[in-house]
């Protein structure tokens, strides 16, 4: 998956760090911090639901709750990060601060304590057991259920690490793009080949970490994986450590004096931002075991974002901005949808999205403006990116258990882990992103260039498709009733596609489109979308979960997965043709701007 953080360029770099090969030295720093940063991230990430599934013995249901709402606050805490760095620490600081926090948490996600104990109904105790909640069950009592004994201080260990993993990127992750940004002047013709260099560490530390950390992990142990990953953190942040003298004081506080201010008693602004997000960790742990607190919280900060946006887009240009009558449709429109969001009752998404089609009406009618129109196609754009990434994101979630329970995955007399093969998508984007770029480019020259709501739409045909070359690969089985490899390296193909078709535009769509005071909140708005999608992704691969005991046969496993693909097969192809089809409208709707 490629980077989702966008860059800020303010002023020139000062003098003083020099050049290697045509480029700020700042900028390898940057690379290779953020190699092995990804490098630590895409190491454990792919090993995530096999480890809980098969080590501690989560069911699969449990196993995504832990999976969307890690991923989901991942996505999201970055907005929170950002704001810090640009209001008090900087970034130099933040990107330190972050990193020391990611090599703390991947050092605990090394600790795997016991392996957990299944007990079958009917079996007769030899021994007595306790159970997780500290209750003991005497020698010689037959079970008349299943029992599972899991090793509670090493999990409340491991949703520690979850916990310092997730402030820790959500500090680094969107400023050391930032600084990035700053190494070069405005309009620096070299800026986007910087950018495509930094990009290209993201995904060569993603597919790099995944073959190696999910080999070890899944073959000598799961703490050998985690531990390879932490390696890698600490390498990135002792190599940005080393090389700060080259970012030219360009990643430094805007207002230094300011954290030197009291906050607290004796305590500076700098150590109150320090002791806030060690403070914050208690929730983290809270909310990474919460995932129905996670889910409600990001439906309901997105609801309100996208009707504020447009109330704001609406009155913002009329100089009193009182127009009761919008201020209350927005109103009932962001209420129906938290009602919703609260209840999960789709009368009330019916009423949201009645209330917002008459909302968005009302403004066309009484407050058109460009600024206004581009607003409402940003929305549109952002919510269906929503679709895009829960397809895409099924790639931690039930394609790697599908890889681990129904695909062949033997090579000679060795075998490919299963989490290995979440290294394809990093692998193509090498591959593909040159040559996507500069087909938009010689298509552009001769007018053939798709529009962006059109980009979209492809995108999302793709995610799509890739389901669909599971689905068909399903009806050719081996003779073990497994489906071939070559399957699901091309449901990747399709999927990176689809990606290099959205992704890349569409953060610019969102600095394009957006009202130049709100920037900030529709970049935040993106995302909340984003984050959404994490845990949207984890409830639809619910759908497909295995039962605990195992006790499914291979035929019956590939026919519930192969159920679930063809369902997000048809999801991604309908959503994907109603973007082209409404691609005329929203072309239209952003009044020029490509």
């Amino acid at each position: 998956m490629t980077s989702n953080v966008a860059d800020v360029t303010t002023t020139a770099p000062r003098a003083g760090s020099g050049e290697l090969l045509g480029h700020p030295k700042g900028l390898y720093i940057c690379f290779a911090t953020e190699l092995w940063e990804r490098f630590s991230f895409y190491g454990m990430k792919y090993l995530l639901l096999l480890y809980l599934t098969k080590y501690h013995l989560f069911t699969d249901s449990a196993g995504y709750d832990v999976l969307g709402a890690y991923a989901g606050l991942v996505y999201a805490l970055p907005l929170i990060g950002g704001l810090l760095a640009d209001r008090y620490l900087g970034m130099r600081k933040a990107v330190l601060f972050g990193g020391i926090l990611l090599c703390l948490g991947h050092l605990l996600m090394a600790v795997e304590g016991h392996q957990a104990i299944s007990y079958a109904a009917g079996t007769v105790l030899s021994e007595a057991i306790t159970l997780n909640d500290g209750s003991v069950i005497a020698a010689g009592t037959t079970l008349a259920s299943d029992v599972i004994i899991q090793d509670v201080v090493a999990l409340n260990v491991f949703f520690m690490a979850l916990a310092l993993i997730t402030v820790g990127v959500g500090f680094l992750k969107p400023n050391i793009s930032t600084i990035v940004g700053q190494l070069y002047p405005k309009n620096d013709p070299r800026r986007d080949a910087g950018f495509t260099i930094f990009y290209m560490g993201i995904n060569v530390g993603s597919f790099i970490a995944t073959l190696l950390c999910g080999w070890l992990g899944e073959t000598y142990g799961w703490g050998y994986g985690f531990g390879v990953a932490g390696i890698g953190m600490l390498l990135g942040l002792i190599t940005f450590m080393w090389g700060q003298k080259y970012l030219d004081g360009l990643a430094e506080p805007s207002r230094p004096e300011v954290l030197k201010e009291k906050a607290l008693g004796p305590i500076n602004k700098e150590w109150a931002v320090y002791l806030g997000g060690i403070a914050s960790l208690a929730l983290v742990w809270f909310l990474v075991q919460s995932e129905p607190v996670v889910h409600l919280a990001q439906n309901s900060l997105l609801i309100v974002a996208i009707v504020g946006l447009i109330l704001f887009s609406m009155l913002h240009q009329d100089s009193k901005g009182k127009d009761m009558v919008a201020i209350a449709m927005a109103a009932v429109t962001a209420a129906l949808g938290l009602i919703w969001a609260f209840t999960d009752i789709d009368v009330w998404l019916g009423g949201m999205l009645l209330g917002l089609v008459a909302f968005i009406g009302y403004g066309f009618a009484r407050h058109y403006s460009e600024e206004f129109s581009r607003t409402v196609v940003l929305m549109v754009l952002i919510t269906s990116t929503i679709v895009f990434w829960a397809l895409f994101e099924q790639s931690a979630g039930s394609m790697t258990l599908y890889a681990d329970r129904v695909l062949d995955r033997t090579v000679g007399d060795g075998e490919i882990r299963a989490s290995m093969f979440g290294s394809l998508n990093a692998g193509f984007i090498m591959l593909l992103a040159i040559p996507f770029a500069a087909l938009w480019v010689w298509l552009g020259k001769r007018g053939w260039e798709p529009s962006t709501p059109v980009k979209f739409g492809l995108g999302i045909i793709q995610a799509g498709l890739g389901f669909g070359a599971l689905v068909l690969g399903a009806a050719f089985p081996t003779e073990a009733g497994k489906v071939a490899m070559i399957w699901l390296v091309l449901a990747y193909l399709l999927h990176t596609t689809g990606e290099l078709c959205l992704s890349p535009v569409g953060l610019s769509a969102v600095t394009k489109l957006s009202i130049g005071k709100v920037v900030s909140v529709s970049m935040g708005t993106w995302f909340l979308a984003t984050a959404l999608s994490e845990t949207v992704a984890t409830r639809i691969g619910k759908m497909a979960a295995m039962p605990q005991d195992g006790g499914t046969d291979v035929a019956s496993t590939l026919a519930t997965y192969t159920s679930l693909y063809e369902y997000l097969m048809w999801w991604g192809l309908g959503v994907g043709a109603l973007m082209i089809v409404i691609s005329p409208l929203l072309k239209k709707g952003m009044c020029g701007i490509r």
